[in-house]
């Protein structure tokens, strides 16, 4: 008897990640999954990093830990099985490189300008194109065909197509007649040079994936003994070559199980085909759910209206209020005015409170918490994407590191001993509940200042009787100061020792 695929479809916050939880859960506490011998991991495909994490965490815990899983992005999955399985392509290609290496798109741009240099010489001779542009879009191009499993060989062909005259200056940024096949050129040439040295950046992945790897019987049989079923979240943002993987597991009879969103495609035309995708649902059962509650079960028709006819006339909804000012900064503060009033008079919780602002920078940022918090409301930052320098623990650390290890005293300025003082030191409570260091920053600027030898090898930290107005410091102060030495000091030997 074949096992039924499930394919869940709904709108945003439907409940959608909730039942593919929900239906592993009773997976494995069937009876023949409990008397497999050896049981095999779970597949679990999320649409980004993200969602990866938090997807992971809670297929973990629906069972306890109690059953392998392999989470990962579909972008992720391939690049893994691509190292891998190496080896079959290597024996397939007769490649050269016997160990792949992952190419970032920084260094991919930056290998790609210097191959292509001469035909972007070339180039600039009859128009004035910008050259940053111009390789990354042809770069895209390969990316985009790997993803919906078009041969490299074909592009100039789809882009003669698909493309007209003013679409081909538009998107390449050149005026040439012969545009398509020079660009199939340039991106044979790219592949078959990054092939040569083994470098694999995302456009060769895709490719080498569903054309090499995929089809060959040795991997697909390797597949099949390494998992024993799928599940796929927001299968509306993957690529269309997830499809044919998705097909070979319910083709084997995987128990698989889908979540789609008929109105998501985000990533629609970044490398995502949606409605590729959706011709799965045709092979399992259908759960539709919908959301009867929430700004988009009442809203999402006339905001779509709005977007999407210019002549649409009518007016917005009661619940929604227009706030228009002449400059950024005013935007934010009658902002922040209108939340903090709508908290203080009850008619919403913090909690409740989402404020999407795209493109949002740091002062921006700063100032919109500050507002908020200053007014008693607590705010929480989502996907705040910041470099790990920017913490002042990380901070503190490498400076530590500096006086632990050798020849890094170039990357221990005193301004940065001084905040490691104030990070490592013993934090208490005030009488008015504020939390405060034994070394506060005044002190832990003196103590830089007279206390730390400076040298591009070797720097320590110096007694603190070596400050001739180290009793002024007071004993908490020299009391932490004298531990964080004592640490360092037993850290080198400890080095010394290995």
């Amino acid at each position: 008897m074949s096992i039924i695929p499930i394919w869940i479809e709904g709108g945003t916050r439907s409940g959608k990640t909730t039942a593919l939880v929900g239906e592993f859960q009773r997976w494995v506490s069937r009876d023949q999954l409990k008397s497999s011998p050896l049981p095999r991991s779970i597949l679990v495909f999320a649409a980004n990093d993200d969602n990866k994490r938090e997807l992971a965490d809670r297929f973990a815990l629906a069972v306890k830990g109690s059953y392998p899983i392999l989470c990962k992005t579909p972008l992720g999955f391939l690049t893994d099985e691509v190292i891998l399985f190496w080896p079959l392509i290597f024996e397939f290609l007769g490649l050269k490189a016997q160990f792949p290496r992952r190419l970032r798109p920084e260094t991919e741009q930056e290998l790609a300008t210097r191959l292509w240099q001469p035909a972007i010489a070339e180039f600039f001779q009859l128009t004035s194109i910008n050259e940053y542009r111009f390789v990354r879009q042809v770069l895209d191009l390969l990316q985009l065909a790997g993803a919906s499993g078009v041969p490299a060989e074909k592009i100039p062909e789809r882009l003669a197509d698909g493309l007209s005259e003013t679409d081909l200056k538009r998107v390449l940024a050149i005026n040439e007649q012969e545009t398509p096949e020079k660009v199939g050129e340039l991106i044979i040439q790219w592949r078959d040079w990054s092939l040569e040295r083994g470098l694999l950046s995302y456009g060769i992945i895709y490719e080498l994936y569903w054309r090499y790897l995929f089809p060959d019987s040795r991997y697909q049989q390797q597949l099949l003994k390494r998992f024993r079923a799928v599940f796929a979240d927001d299968v509306d943002d993957y690529p269309a070559i997830a499809k044919d993987l998705l097909s070979f597991f319910l083709d084997h009879d995987c128990f698989s199980v889908f979540t789609y969103n008929p109105q998501g495609k985000i990533r629609l035309g970044l490398t995502a085909d949606p409605d590729y995708l959706q011709k799965l649902a045709a092979r399992c059962q259908i759960m539709p759910l919908s959301t009867t509650n929430g700004l988009a079960a009442q809203f999402s028709e006339t905001v779509l209206s709005l977007i999407s006819d210019g002549n649409y006339l009518g007016n917005l909804p009661d619940q929604f209020i227009s706030v228009q000012t002449t400059s950024r900064a005013e935007l934010l503060r009658k902002t922040a005015t209108a939340i903090i009033q709508a908290v203080n008079q009850g008619a919403v919780k913090p909690e409740e409170i989402a404020v999407i602002a795209p493109g949002l920078d740091e002062i921006a940022r700063y100032s919109l918490m500050e507002i908020l918090t200053g007014a008693g409301i607590a705010v929480q930052p989502l996907n705040e994407q910041r470099p790990l320098i920017s913490c002042p623990l990380i901070r503190a650390l490498l400076t530590l590191l500096a006086l632990v290890y050798a020849n890094l005293g170039r990357l221990a300025p005193q301004e940065a001993l001084a905040e490691m003082l104030v990070i490592f030191s013993r934090y208490r409570w005030d009488e008015e509940e504020n939390l405060i260091p034994d070394i506060d920053p005044v002190r832990a600027g003196l103590i830089a200042d007279h206390c730390y030898q400076v040298h591009p090898e070797n720097p320590r930290l110096l007694a603190i009787e070596t400050f001739p107005r180290w009793d002024r410091l007071g004993q908490k102060a020299c009391t932490a100061y004298e531990r964080i030495c004592h640490w360092i000091e037993g850290m080198k030997k400890r080095q010394q020792e290995a």
